[in-house]
């Protein structure tokens, strides 16, 4: 059974406060009762010292000083609030008694030195029996009090049905009064549900309102509203890979198309056919590395790479990256310059790093001249060590160098198209240097080549 979180809310409040009002009923009979006996004890004991003034005792006899006392209107009347009041000897036999008793004796319980609830003909009373002792200490006989206590039990009687009646009624209207403070309490609840459900797809941009208490409703909206930005931003990722992909895609695949079918529209030579389809090869392979591009772009930018800092040396790193790009550099006559004098330590990622330096070294071979030179430099300072590397390419204006980070910019169009380049490189090293907290610079000048450096914090 699906019970709403109203009323659920109602019901835990009604446990809590049913256990508490019937611990306060259970208390305020205990006290109505104990303080409703407690006076008719106060009573009897008033009496009984008055009665033990009315007596003097000599040796084992008791005698009256004022027996005129037991003739008193509550002694005698049986309708107005009475007393009974009885004196005997050790053999418990009666010396003198008040004139309501008449025929009636109290009972007598030795040992008994509490106050005790009995009966007399047909009243409940409450009864009190004390020793009479003589000088000596002798006891030579009793005096038993008693008083009715239907007027007690009455309240008492009329206070426990009250509380009988009264529980379920006032749990009944706690339930309703709980219910009402729950449906008060979940309201924001209520408008963040109806907020969230407008949120759709084509309105990814909207927020909820933040209530204006920040207590934990206000924390959970703002927590929606987090997981709605992280939730944008992955759909913007996809709408982006998917945009990039595609635009990227279009040319490589129109070109082998376009290929293809110019050679089965009339025979061609074997040498034709050959240079054709290792140029569609060449395109294939082209976007393979694009797709691998993409990905790995797509893969950083989503927040699912973490950064594993540890201290490495750096030169070990440069000349690793170095090694895999010479075959690549050579291809051009390109000879890359590196002394190795000193050892730099860094704090990096060493995986993340290979990238960084491998998409770095190889856009300086990518945009050098051929027959030229790259210099890679390390310094090292107090605080800073450096990595620099310097190609004498085509270089950069002020506007170029502002845009080099974003994806698919290509300083060259036609040029950078033609030496392989996609305009992601740079994307995935601006990412990955973010993530480690590496500084990258440009410094360049048109013609005469572009110097590109690494800063990493002692």
């Amino acid at each position: 059974m699906n019970i709403s979180l109203r009323n659920r809310i109602a019901l835990f409040y009604l446990s809590a406060t049913s256990v508490i009002t019937l611990l306060l009923f259970v208390v305020i009979y205990q006290v109505v009762y104990n303080t409703s006996f407690k006076t008719l004890d106060e009573r009897l004991e008033f009496e009984a010292l008055d009665i033990l003034d009315d007596i003097d005792m000599n040796l084992d006899t008791v005698y009256f000083i004022d027996k005129s006392e037991w003739s008193e209107k509550e002694h005698s009347d049986v309708e107005v609030y009475p007393i009974f009041a009885e004196v005997t000897n050790i053999e418990k036999k009666s010396l003198i008694r008040t004139p309501n008793l008449k025929n009636n004796s109290l009972s007598i319980t030795p040992g008994i030195t509490e106050n005790f609830n009995s009966r007399l003909s047909d009243k409940q009373i409450r009864q009190l029996q004390r020793p009479i002792l003589n000088k000596k200490g002798k006891l030579i006989g009793y005096i038993i009090i008693a008083i009715p206590v239907e007027g007690a039990i009455n309240v008492i009687t009329s206070l426990k049905n009250v509380l009988f009646i009264s529980y379920p009624v006032l749990l009944l209207i706690l339930f309703f009064i709980s219910r009402y403070i729950a449906g008060k309490s979940i309201t924001p609840l209520i408008k963040i549900n109806e907020e969230a459900q407008k949120i759709t797809k084509e309105s990814l941009g909207t927020r909820i309102d933040l209530p204006k208490n920040k207590d934990e409703i206000h924390e959970l909206a703002g927590t929606i509203n987090g997981l709605m930005n992280r939730l944008e931003e992955a759909v913007l990722r996809e709408k982006q890979f998917t945009a990039d992909a595609s635009h990227e895609l279009r040319t490589p695949l129109s070109v082998i198309k376009g290929t293809l079918e110019v050679l089965i529209r009339k025979p061609r030579e074997v040498t034709q056919y050959q240079n054709k389809i290792q140029y569609c090869i060449k395109e294939v392979d082209r976007i393979g590395v694009l797709i691998d591009q993409l990905l790995m772009l797509a893969r950083f930018e989503s927040e699912e790479v973490h950064s594993n800092e540890i201290e490495i040396e750096l030169n070990q790193s440069v000349q690793y990256c170095i090694h895999r790009l010479k075959e690549y550099a050579g291809d051009k006559g390109i000879v890359i310059n590196y002394e190795d004098k000193n050892k730099c330590f860094v704090c990096a990622d060493p995986s993340l790093l290979d990238i960084i330096l491998e998409n770095l070294i190889s856009n300086a071979i990518k945009y050098s001249n051929e027959s030229k030179q790259i210099d890679i430099t390390l310094m090292e300072t107090v605080n800073t060590v450096t990595c620099s590397i310097k190609d004498y390419g085509i270089g950069m204006n002020r506007e170029q160098i502002m845009r080099v980070f974003d994806r698919f910019y290509r300083t060259d169009e036609a040029r950078s198209t033609e030496a392989g380049g996609h305009g992601i490189g740079m994307a995935i090293v601006k990412r990955l240097t973010d993530l480690q907290k590496i500084r990258v610079s440009y410094t360049s000048e048109i013609l005469k080549g572009t110097t590109v450096t690494l800063s990493f914090d002692k």
